[in-house]
């Protein structure tokens, strides 16, 4: 098949999801096309895709007639907009949104979207389906240069202090001095080598992302100037959620070996469109028990030392089958044949 990637905005910082998407569709053979230049594509994430791999299997061009139609809609449609939303009432447009802000978009009915940071606690309008951050063919080529079977020692806090973070800073404040009783906390933050080295040379890694977020609608004071659309859910539950939860950490933990400790994604309706199993593949965080979820940790580390190596090698075995830029590619094209958009 064919697959033409659309990005209808000049500015930059979202193409990590979607270049996964298109080594992962290249992977399974099928022929690329796109407007932006591989080599332009930015991530957060360790390794940028096309950064090395794969970059000569993309044809760039202007023409995107061609197969089925991909946009990036991480900066909005932007001067594509009228032309976008009356093109998918005749064609079938997938839509990939990897904005902080994706909670809060409702998109028309006719698009097919794959978002992140998707949580079914908190539902917005149209057919949206969750999907991962995941990690690029070349995160994947170099987590295989690493010694995956090295010592390993405590546990990662590398956490920058950043904006919208309030799981973080909460979890500061309850889970951290809990785990400083049991077990030697690393909070030194660093990047680049030194930061791939830490993954590699502790047992387990904080891993977790987040922003409580409470139906503003309920206070008429953010609804003072008429109805606010960014607030509207289709469905919400009452007490608060957590949005904008995922986090590059839990897949680069996975993918390293490392035993991953965030949120019991089940647990908060976090959805990454394959979810690992609890206490298998990362530790689940229980925010009404966390002392508890501390004592159970503390249990398994006591019956059996080498408990975070196995859940570090279940992690990276989770993420290699389920959230490789293939595997990616494979659920994605899932979904559009289920959805008639194939």
């Amino acid at each position: 098949m064919e697959f033409s990637f659309f990005f209808p905005t000049d500015v930059r910082g979202g193409e990590h999801i979607t270049g996964c998407l298109m080594q992962g569709l290249h992977l399974l053979g099928h022929k690329i096309y796109s407007n932006l230049d591989p080599a332009k594509f930015s991530s957060n994430g360790i390794e940028t895709p096309f950064s090395s791999l794969f970059y000569e299997a993309v044809e760039i061009t202007s023409d995107l007639s061609r197969g089925h139609l991909i946009v990036d809609c991480f900066n909005g449609f932007g001067k594509y907009s009228d032309y976008l939303i009356e093109s998918s009432k005749k064609n079938r447009i997938v839509l990939l949104d990897m904005n902080d802000n994706s909670n809060f978009r409702d998109y028309h009915e006719n698009f097919l979207v794959f978002s992140v940071h998707f949580n079914r606690l908190a539902r917005r309008r149209g057919r949206i389906f969750p999907i991962g951050f995941g990690v690029s063919q070349e995160a994947i080529e170099l987590s295989k240069r690493y010694q995956m079977m090295g010592e390993r020692n405590g546990i990662l806090l590398n956490f920058r202090p950043s904006d919208r973070q309030s799981v973080r800073n909460s979890l500061d404040l309850a889970l951290v001095p809990n785990l400083n009783k049991y077990f030697s906390v690393n909070t030194k933050f660093s990047q680049g080598d030194l930061y791939l080295n830490d993954l590699v040379s502790h047992k387990a890694v904080l891993a977790y992302g987040g922003d409580f977020y409470k139906d503003l609608r309920l206070n008429s004071y953010f609804m003072r100037e008429g109805k606010n659309q960014a607030h509207d859910f289709e469905y919400l539950v009452e007490e608060s959620v957590i949005l904008r939860f995922d986090s590059w950490r839990f897949y680069e933990t996975a993918l390293f070996g490392a035993c991953p400790i965030s949120l019991d994604l089940d647990r908060y309706g976090l959805d990454t469109s394959f979810n690992p199993k609890p206490w298998k593949e990362y530790i689940p965080i229980d925010f009404a028990d966390i002392g508890s979820t501390v004592l159970e940790l503390v249990a398994h580390h006591h019956r059996d030392p080498l408990y975070f190596d196995g859940i570090g090698r279940n992690a990276r075995d989770w993420v290699l089958a389920h959230h490789s830029p293939e595997a990616l590619a494979k659920r994605i094209l899932s979904i559009m044949e289920s959805e008639d958009y194939l």
